[in-house]
Formats: C-alpha cells, structure tokens, sequence
C-alpha cells in the first residue's frame, strides 16, 4: 500500500501543477502488488487524475504490448492497466 501511495501522491502533485505524470511500469510482481492496491489508492487521491498519466511498460522479451506475456500485456489481464489507463495513447513500451 505504501508504493501505491507514494505513486498517486507524486501523479497529484504533478497533476495539480498543470503537467502530466510520467511513470515507467516493470513487470513481475509489481503487476500484481499495483493491480491490488492502485485502485484503492486512486480513489483515495482525487486529484491523481488518471486520464493526466503516461505509462511507459518496461519490457526485456520482445513482444508485441498485447501480448500477455509482454509487462502491457500482463497489467491488463490483471486487471490494473485498464483501471488506470484511460487511453491506449497514454501507454506504450520503452524501447530497448
């Protein structure tokens, strides 16, 4: 809960300062730790804003940010990413 909270503190911040929050999203557990206590945490955090967000998905595998193997492709089908992302244009992969 701690690292959701420091995550939609700083998306506020930057948010209410007139600017976008840029954050870059690893797989692993972190999907799974964010997919549970993100939602919480939004909602505790008004001014997050959720739509001011762009989420960049960290990936080593090469494959496409569908697939559910890929760190795009595993936030969605935990449930997180759509929770979080508005758009398909606020999200795309790091280039490696």
């Amino acid at each position: 809960a701690a690292l959701a909270r420091l995550v939609t503190e700083a998306a506020a911040e930057a948010v209410t300062s007139g600017g976008r929050f840029a954050l870059g999203l690893s797989g692993g557990s972190l999907v799974t730790l964010l997919a549970r206590e993100l939602p919480p945490a939004l909602s505790a955090a008004p001014g997050a804003d959720p739509s001011r967000w762009l989420l960049a998905f960290c990936d080593e595998r090469l494959v496409p940010l569908e697939h559910p193997e890929s760190t795009g492709g595993a936030y969605r089908v935990s449930g997180g990413g759509p929770r979080v992302c508005t758009s398909s244009s606020q999200e795309g992969p790091v280039p490696p």
